[in-house]
């Protein structure tokens, strides 16, 4: 199921990092929120879950969230 959100994620979207791009418009969380959190010892899906809460209330932003952890955890 994750490799098909991410290759979906993938064909529809084009990631500029130079510029925040918004990933969860509930709480306001950018690809550099998700990027610091994991800087600061996140490790996974939950835990960036925990710490900034992108991806909890409506769940829109659950492909482009995983999607951005993939690729940081990639690096």
């Amino acid at each position: 199921m994750f490799t098909k959100l991410v290759s979906k994620y993938k064909k529809s979207k084009i990631v500029n990092y130079k510029k925040p791009k918004k990933i969860c418009s509930c709480y306001n969380i950018s690809n550099h929120d998700i990027m610091d959190a994991i800087n600061n010892g996140c490790r996974g899906i939950k835990d960036i879950r925990k710490t900034t809460k992108a991806g909890t209330a409506c769940g829109k932003c659950n492909a482009s969230l995983e999607y951005e952890v993939y690729k940081a955890l990639k690096k």
